[in-house]
This record gives C-alpha cells, sequence and structure tokens, in this order.
C-alpha cells in the first residue's frame, strides 16, 4: 500500500512539471536576460510604429503639438486612438 501511495505522489510531481529541469540559458551576452535578443529589432520597429503620429508631428516642426502627442502615448494602443492621433498629426496647423 505504501509503495502504491508513493508511485501515485511520484507520478503526479512528474505529469505536474515539479520535476522539470530547465536547461541552462544559451544567451550569454548583453541581452542575456532578453528573451529572444533576435527580435530586437522587431521591438523597435514597432515602437517607431507605434510612435508614427508623434514623429510625424516632430519632424514637421509643429507648435500645437501637444494634443497629438498625448493622445497617441496615452489611446495609441487603441487602433483608434492611434488613427485619430495619426489624422490629427496630419492635419494639425502650424
Amino acid at each position: 500500500m505504501k509503495k502504491g501511495l508513493l508511485s501515485i505522489l511520484v507520478l503526479g510531481a512528474l505529469l505536474s512539471g515539479a520535476c522539470v529541469v530547465s536547461p541552462p540559458n544559451r544567451w550569454d551576452g548583453p541581452f542575456s536576460d532578453f528573451p529572444f535578443p533576435w527580435m530586437f529589432p522587431f521591438w523597435l520597429l514597432g515602437l517607431a510604429l507605434y510612435l508614427l503620429p508623434t514623429i510625424i508631428v516632430i519632424a514637421r516642426r509643429k507648435k500645437r503639438i501637444l494634443g497629438p502627442v498625448l493622445v497617441n502615448v496615452l489611446l495609441g494602443w487603441t487602433f483608434i486612438g492611434w488613427v485619430a492621433a495619426l489624422i490629427w498629426a496630419c492635419l494639425v496647423e502650424d
């Protein structure tokens, strides 16, 4: 009876993943904490795309930039907020 209980506990531990040994981290270097170092350029591209309305307003050297920048930073995570900021960035007057 005790052997049956022990085998059930061992089987439960194996199935739950409690005995899983994680492989060593093969990424050594400055990005060892970053999950996939090869994804860093894609992350930068995504950030640039997210901030595109802000980049447009700053590049066009407009005087009234606070509105589009705030909409882009605060509501840009929604697609509607990003499109509104992009339209506002393109239509803002000097």
